[in-house]
């Protein structure tokens, strides 16, 4: 069965065909919030509270095309608030990421330094590279124009790319 149809059904009260639809978008969500949080331990519960309110609330949705787009919006809502929350706990230790098998520690440090970007700036980048939005889809599920999101593409860009430069001075210092 094709997603349309998961959708309308889902719309409808059908439980299967929602639990299938979040099994389509479920990796979509565990990348994306990944990316956005950087920390392994509350990506799942980003993602749980997220296909919950989205349970809630699809009864709200005016156009089955738009369900990628509006379920991502949940999300990103989600990482924001748990970000913030985030931003007012300070931790005694510093947080130590071992890279997984399938992750290269080149992979590692990206992740380190897009956590470093402003929110809005990762968000963007995070939507385009990794999840492939285009800019209309990143305009609708931030509530932005297309002109922003093209704009922060452009500075987050230039951002990662000075961050880029100023690590492999500093390692090439220590040679």
């Amino acid at each position: 069965m094709d997603s349309e149809n998961l959708i309308i059904k889902a719309k409808g009260g059908n439980k299967e065909a929602f639990v299938s639809l979040m099994s389509l978008y479920e990796r979509d969500m565990y990348n994306l919030s990944k990316h956005m949080l950087g920390n392994t331990d509350f990506i799942y519960d980003v993602v749980q509270e997220t296909i919950i309110t989205a349970y809630q609330k699809i009864g709200t949705l005016k156009n089955a095309a738009s369900f990628k787009s509006w379920l991502i919006k949940i999300l990103i809502n989600k990482c924001k608030t748990h970000l913030h929350k985030e931003s007012k706990v300070t931790y005694l230790d510093e947080e130590i990421v071992i890279p997984t098998r399938d992750e290269s520690l080149e992979r590692v440090e990206i992740y380190e330094l897009l956590k470093k970007l402003p929110e809005d700036f990762r968000a963007v980048l995070i939507l385009f590279y990794f999840n492939d939005f285009n800019y209309k889809e990143i305009s609708e599920i931030l509530n932005i124009p297309e002109g922003t999101v093209k704009s922060r593409l452009f500075r987050s860009k230039a951002q990662l790319y000075e961050m880029i430069n100023c690590k492999e001075e500093k390692r090439y210092e220590k040679l």
